[in-house]
């Protein structure tokens, strides 16, 4: 029997422990009460701030702060008015006429025309310049045309009627095409600045911005400082002040600097805390679908590859994807055997899905040992394979994962694998120049349309890493963005599909999910229907 001292601090014990346990998610542990800043995690620095070179979310983040385009979007990513305060679509859906807010300034007080809506159109149209998005002045008259050095720039079908109204003319209708109008990459620059600073227009000291914030400072490495802009449109809605933008890679180092208050965002939580993260902290962390595909490149360049679909195949039939989400991840992802989402443009191509995702993994198994053997590969012809990925504790962990099963597999002495882990601005140049064999990518759409996928696969598409070509599947996708018919356009897309998927050029691996912690003095963020992670750090209040 416990005699009354022990009972009684065994008591007390349990109590400040319940206590604590209880108090994390009712009270801010920030630290930081100033209402004028806030400082969110954005996982890493940001690549580039020149909008028409981003092509990823890091950048975007900040880019989405810094400039705005014609339209813009709300927390549920539907399309508002942006720069412009309303438009114009021909019956035909070809013919957008953007009539822009009166008084409309730069972040320098200079005035927004519809010159710089021009003239940042034709930049990301530029071959010079060499957009990773310059696919999406393809559908604009003459957009392709210019890409490939026989017109001038001058004859993008994007035009300034005045110096309020921008009129911009598709070769056929796209109903995301305001959506694409809201992207970072179709933002507004001035061209003054971009033509006074040449290449180095985009440094944080020379710049001038177009959104509700511009930089004041930038340390690579340490942090980036954005000031309200005082001259945007929209200053009187914009409560916070400041932003502070920290690039932390690991997200342990991440989650305890929330914990002491330093942070009021993450820019995302670690693998291994999670559960017990989403346990202590169940209002203050939020996990939401994501319109996104994760998934391993293989590089066609290479003969092992190019030469050899029935090696592609194998490797990605002995991927265990529900292992992978349930053991590896464990934040709700859902396995993917497709090269699009299930849910996009409410799920009209989930249907186009590798048969066998049905089949058991021991069914799986054995029809990929086989395609295995028939590639040519064993323990006398051990295949060799490094995984190259971008620094990041779950890259990691899913890079091992992945190799794992395949040594599991095909046998530890039938393959070799290697981890080629970089720093992001490396790995991305590494995997634009196809310097890699198997690759981490990820793709999250920016808009609700499947083109945002499909382009991932067209011969001579910048963010085509994979750099598989394939003009059968070209062709049956310009044909279907040349129909206007939307039932015939979905049957040539899922023909398209088919024929990238059969090629087994990528790996999907699952469909994204995003998860962060928000501090309970932070307000005016609804993250949780936000499933394209688009944030504009406006929307932000401080308690």
């Amino acid at each position: 029997m416990l005699n009354i001292k022990k009972l009684t601090a065994l008591l007390l014990i349990a109590s400040i422990s319940s206590l604590s346990a209880c108090s994390k998610d009712n009270t801010s542990s920030s630290a930081n009460k100033d209402k004028n800043l806030i400082t969110v995690d954005n996982g890493e620095d940001a690549p580039t701030i020149d909008p028409v070179m981003a092509q990823d979310t890091t950048s975007a983040r900040v880019l989405f702060d810094l400039f705005e385009g014609l339209t813009s979007f709300d927390q549920n990513n539907h399309s508002i008015p942006g720069l412009a305060e309303k438009w114009d679509v021909s019956a035909d859906g070809k013919i957008y006429t953007f009539h822009l807010r009166d008084g409309l300034k730069f972040s320098d007080g200079s005035p927004i025309t519809a010159d710089d809506v021009v003239f940042s159109w034709q930049r990301l149209a530029d071959p010079k310049i060499a957009s990773p998005y310059i696919n999406l002045a393809a559908n604009i008259v003459n957009g392709n045309a210019i890409r490939a050095g026989k017109l001038p720039l001058k004859q993008l079908g994007v035009k300034a009627l005045d110096a309020k109204t921008v009129q911009v003319t598709l070769i056929h209708p796209d109903a995301a095409f305001l959506q694409i109008c809201a992207m970072p990459n179709t933002a507004t620059v001035s061209k003054t600045n971009v033509t006074k600073y040449g290449q180095t227009w985009a440094d944080s000291k020379t710049m001038v911005t177009s959104g509700a914030y511009s930089v004041a400072e930038w340390v690579i490495k340490g942090h980036m400082l954005l000031n309200k802009n005082p001259n945007y449109y929209d200053a009187k809605n914009v409560s916070v002040k400041q932003v502070k933008i920290l690039p932390i890679v690991d997200f342990n180092a991440s989650f305890n600097r929330y914990k002491t208050g330093e942070i009021d965002i993450t820019s995302s939580l670690p693998i291994d805390q999670y559960k017990g993260i989403r346990q202590d902290y169940p209002t203050q962390e939020h996990t939401v679908t994501m319109e996104g595909l994760y998934y391993y490149d293989l590089n066609m360049t290479l003969p092992k590859f190019r030469d050899n679909p029935k090696l592609r195949q194998a490797l990605s039939m002995a991927v265990d994807r529900d292992t992978l989400v349930k053991n590896v991840l464990g934040q709700d992802q859902v396995p993917s055997y497709s090269y699009v989402t299930s849910t996009i443009e409410n799920g009209k191509f989930a249907d186009n899905h590798y048969a066998w995702g049905s089949w058991s993994h021991a069914n799986q198994i054995n029809e990929a040992k086989k395609l295995f053997k028939e590639a040519g590969y064993g323990s006398n012809h051990p295949l060799e394979i490094s995984i190259s990925y971008n620094t990041m504790d779950s890259h990691k962990k899913i890079a091992m994962a992945i190799a794992s099963m395949w040594q599991q597999v095909f046998g530890a002495d039938s393959i070799k694998t290697a981890a080629a882990n970089q720093e992001w601005k490396s790995f991305i140049q590494a995997r634009n120049t196809a310097n890699y064999d198997v690759a981490r990518d990820g793709w999250i759409a920016d808009y609700d349309s499947v083109d945002a996928y499909t382009n991932l696969f067209l011969c001579k598409d910048p963010l085509n890493k994979s750099k598989y070509c394939n003009p059968a599947y070209d062709q049956l996708i310009q044909q279907a963005q040349n129909t206007p018919d939307p039932d015939k356009r979905a049957t040539l897309i899922k023909q398209a599909l088919k024929i990238a998927q059969d090629a087994y050029v990528i790996i999907p691996l699952y469909q994204y999910t995003y998860y962060r912690l928000v501090s309970p003095r932070v307000s005016g963020y609804d993250m949780d229907n936000n499933h394209f992670n688009h944030v504009m750090s406006k929307w932000y209040k401080l308690n």
